[in-house]
């Protein structure tokens, strides 16, 4: 009866939820673990009960038993509706069939990938698991279809772009456990005979035989494709699913769908699995990236900001903007798809790594047919290879005539080859996908504009990283390399370092530009993008007068005026937020951002002196004329600057701009180490530098002005060599109110008296 009760439960809930779905999920209904449970306990039990219950029947005397078993038949009774009762609701919900499918998955890989840990596995147990996990994998797309099919007849005239179904972001995780399950043995899996089967690939015209494209062309044909071995089958059919799940969907439809998924790129890049990487980037960004651009081509261009005027109004309000229905969708699709770039950066860093370690015992680690190694396929190749002559070898000579050295260096080529292919492709997809995109979405009248942006600054940085153990591995490769007649990549890296810097410097005047157009009104609920874009901006400058690095001087001179604009606007936001307290303290918050800049252009006046490139400081020069314009105006900068001095007296280093502005000041004495110049010059305290070790480069005006440095900063310097007397030509008026106070600059010459009097 229990039995019966159940099958019952199960037919309706089949011929209801399930009437419309394929017979491969009605039987996966059928044969869940709740069934098997019933038919292997209940029916037994139940069994039991009716003989235990016939027993008068056959003149026996009833006994305690009877009572006992009656009593277990009443348990069961209500422990068998209460299973029916869940069962019921559970089935009724599609998404509880993917627990199911993902347990006989999981069972049938756990059984090939012992198989593929025997010397001599069985081609028909491999077979068979293949057969059943291609039967699994057909039910999961019987099931991803059933969801599809039923959020198209809930949208109905709606279409699938407005509407959004919680069990499609269930299925995108379900789908992408499985993905992952599946990576941690593949690289058991793949060796496996007969494992991998073949697909058709369209060959390439420019690389067939000429034979094959001449009777092409003459017979007005395509070129017939090859039977190739697809490794990536498994993967191809997950992908598939996961495109279905997300394609034809609007912004916040996609936002709500992959909403929580968490990155998988950085373990499959850890693996070194970089094909089946690129498939899961292309399957779970392509519909991300494209709502995006359609909503950033909807908002249009940043307005691009004043480069003159009294105050830099915002022109990307908070509450103008977040009162669109897109903007957090936007926002949060930015950061899912770079997050999964930045994840796959980390991958390729934990790849090379690890192999870096790998390769101090790669002899002994392909010697050994039992070790498991995990790497990328074209290594895997040549690791399965050269075991398999390594057996013949052994056949043949009775014992390993092949050295350790020779299968690392072996080990090492393949490794240097799939490094620098990988490291090709990996600029190519940024270069030609990813950074348009981000460059356009950083370009759009959007708050996802700072998201692309950040975090694109945070992809180019992990790149930058990830070259470098590149680098390491490439360096122990060549280490490896001694069979100099061996044929071997060229691992010179020089070029594709030169194209990730190029990354890197394209986001520099769109993190300027960003700086003065977003509102700079702090959110607690919200990202900071003001205050990281000021902040960024700033130190992009910077390293380009530390790092000796070409830059475009319309570009910088860009730059550095929206740089002072972005000062501004963070000056206003610090008059506002910033917590009672002394009047002086907080006059040296407020003047933080002014000083900052007076103090790069110090730096950048210092360096062009003391290098004899005038080129370097032209940009500065250039934006504080545009900012000179006038009489009034200039009195007004000059002022500004003469009490932002002021209010940094006896407070440097104490306040937590003032310790950033220290630390900015160290880097620009190494600086000025490197290039060669006497410690003592700028250096704190007293003013007797001796002449010995003084390099012959340096002119009498550059140490004058590092003089200056060492008594009153760069910023002191920079207002008392430079801004002063050119604020003065313009025809400003001396604060002398105000540079009362400043008895530490030199404004007057008095250093370099008191220097020749000496």
């Amino acid at each position: 009866m229990f039995v019966a009760v159940y099958f019952a439960t199960v037919t309706f809930v089949v011929s209801t939820t399930y009437k419309d779905a394929t017979r491969r999920l009605r039987d996966q209904i059928v044969r869940q673990p709740e069934t098997r449970w019933y038919v292997a306990f209940f029916t037994p039990s139940v069994v039991y009960v009716g003989l235990a219950l016939a027993l008068p029947v056959v003149d026996q005397v009833a006994t305690h038993l009877t009572l006992v078993t009656t009593g277990f038949a009443g348990a069961l009774v209500v422990l068998s509706f209460g299973r029916i009762w869940i069962t019921l609701f559970v089935s009724l919900e599609p998404t509880s069939v993917f627990p199911s499918i993902q347990r006989d998955l999981n069972l049938w890989v756990h059984r090939a990938y012992r198989l593929g840990r025997r010397n001599n596995p069985s081609p028909t147990a491999v077979l068979r698991a293949n057969q059943k996990i291609r039967e699994k994998l057909a039910t999961l797309d019987d099931l991803v279809t059933l969801i599809l099919d039923r959020e198209y007849e809930r949208a109905s005239d709606r279409g699938i772009a407005a509407s959004f179904d919680p069990r499609i972001r269930t299925a995108l995780e379900h789908l992408r456990l499985t993905w992952e399950t599946y990576a941690r043995r593949k690289h058991m899996l793949s060796g496996l005979p007969g494992w991998n089967p073949s697909r058709t690939q369209a060959k390439d015209w420019f690389l067939a035989s000429y034979s094959e494209v001449d009777i092409a062309v003459a017979t007005g044909t395509t070129l017939a494709g090859s039977q190739v071995v697809d490794d990536l089958w498994f993967e191809r059919w997950i992908a598939a699913l996961v495109e279905r799940l997300l394609s034809g969907r609007d912004l916040l439809s996609v936002q709500r769908a992959v909403d929580g998924l968490m990155p998988l790129s950085r373990a499959l890049g850890g693996r070194g699995q970089f094909d089946e990487l690129r498939l899961w980037m292309t399957a779970t960004t392509f519909s991300p990236m494209n709502a995006v651009s359609e909503y950033a081509g909807q908002r249009g261009p940043l307005e691009t900001p004043p480069t003159a005027g009294d105050a830099q109004r915002s022109y990307m309000s908070r509450s103008k903007h977040f009162a669109l229905p897109g903007e957090a969708s936007s926002h949060n699709l930015v950061d899912f798809v770079l997050l999964e770039m930045l994840n796959t950066c980390l991958g390729y860093t934990d790849y090379f790594a690890r192999m870096q370690s790998e390769l101090m015992d790669a002899g002994a680690v392909i010697a050994n047919s039992k070790s498991q190694l995990v790497a990328g396929r074209l290594v895997l190749e040549i690791a399965r290879n050269a075991r398999e002559a390594l057996a013949t070898e052994t056949a043949l000579e009775s014992e390993r005539v092949t050295p350790d050295s020779t299968l690392a260096q072996l080990m090492a080529r393949g490794l240097a080859t799939e490094t620098l292919d990988e490291l090709q492709q990996l600029l190519a997809y940024l270069e030609t996908e990813l950074w348009p995109w981000v460059l356009e979405v950083g370009g759009s009248n959007s708050w996802a504009a700072g998201a692309a942006l950040s975090r694109a600054t945070e992809v180019a940085a992990k790149l930058e990283v990830m070259l470098e153990f590149a680098r390491r591995l490439l360096d122990d490769c060549e280490t490896a390399h001694r069979e100099k007649d061996d044929r071997w990549p060229d691992t010179a890296t020089t070029d594709i370092l030169r194209r990730a810097r190029s990354l890197r410097d394209q986001l520099e005047l769109p993190v300027a530009r960003l700086a003065t157009t977003v509102d700079s009104t702090p959110d607690s609920d919200r990202p900071d993008h003001f205050g990281w874009a000021y902040h960024r901006a700033h130190e992009n400058v910077l390293r380009r007068l530390l790092a000796d690095e070409p830059s475009e001087p319309e570009a910088l001179r860009q730059q550095v005026l929206l740089l002072y604009w972005a000062g501004d606007l963070a000056t206003q936001r610090l008059s506002s937020t910033v917590r009672r307290n002394d009047q002086r303290l907080i006059n040296s918050y407020i003047a933080e951002p002014y000083l900052r800049f007076l103090q790069l252009c110090g730096i950048a006046l210092v360096l062009s002196e003391v290098t004899q490139t005038p080129d370097l400081f032209r940009p500065f020069e250039s934006a504080w004329t545009a900012l000179l314009t006038s009489a009034t105006r200039s009195t007004a900068l000059l002022g500004r600057a003469a009490a932002t001095l002021f209010a940094d007296t006896g407070l440097f280093a104490l306040t937590p701009g003032g310790v950033s502005r220290s630390s900015i000041e160290i880097r620009a004495h190494q600086k000025l180490e490197e290039l060669g110049v006497s410690h003592d010059l700028f250096d704190f305290g007293g003013f007797g530098a001796t002449e010995g070790g003084r390099p012959a480069s340096v002119s009498d005006e550059a140490k004058r002005l590092l003089r200056t440095v060492r008594s009153s900063n760069y910023e002191g310097m920079f207002y008392a060599h430079w801004l002063r007397p050119t604020a003065i030509a313009a025809g400003a008026t001396v604060p002398t109110d105000a540079e009362r106070y400043l008895s530490r600059l030199d404004l007057d010459g008095d250093i370099e008296e008191d220097e020749d009097d000496d």
